[in-house]
């Protein structure tokens, strides 16, 4: 039998499928879940997992707790316009937060998974980064959004 995915796995695999159904209609965009390491197709968006964080705490006679986890939205763009675009484009889409699905029953477009969880977005960040020419083989601009999330259902 087939081990189970975790939640930190599926939390992983549906933020890496919300940010692909938010460029859905550009399928010249390269989406990758990890920071690209070979020469980019421009335009590029990696995804990448960040910092994990379980805080337990008591309220009242009930154990509860937060789980926050950090991520790493990184654009390469052909120009600066393109990359603010990308960038803006995600954050507007931060408003909802972002559902986490059940990919241990299959993954789209052959199944739709069920909803089982949700991820606040509390805290968004956008930094546009320079690249220097000089330094790569293809000019591309470069920004990362870092958004915080907390686990709706710890």
């Amino acid at each position: 039998m087939a081990e189970l995915m975790t939640i930190y796995r599926l939390e992983d695999l549906s933020v890496n499928y919300w940010t692909r159904g938010i460029f859905a209609s550009f399928p010249q965009i390269t989406i990758v879940n990890e920071f690209p390491q070979t020469i980019l197709a421009v335009p590029t968006i990696s995804v990448v997992n960040g910092k994990l964080v379980e805080e337990l705490y008591e309220l009242g006679n009930r154990e509860t707790g937060v789980r926050t986890r950090r991520w790493f939205i990184d654009i390469f763009a052909g120009n600066v316009s393109q990359r603010d675009d990308f960038a803006y484009r995600i954050l507007a889409e931060t408003s909802d937060g972002i559902n986490v699905y059940d990919y241990n029953e299959g993954f789209p477009p052959s199944a739709s998974p069920s909803l089982i969880n949700h991820l606040s977005v509390i805290t968004k960040s956008y930094n546009p980064i320079p690249v220097v020419k000089s330094l790569n083989e293809k000019l591309y601009y470069r920004g990362q959004l870092i958004l915080i999330t907390k686990n709706d259902k710890v």
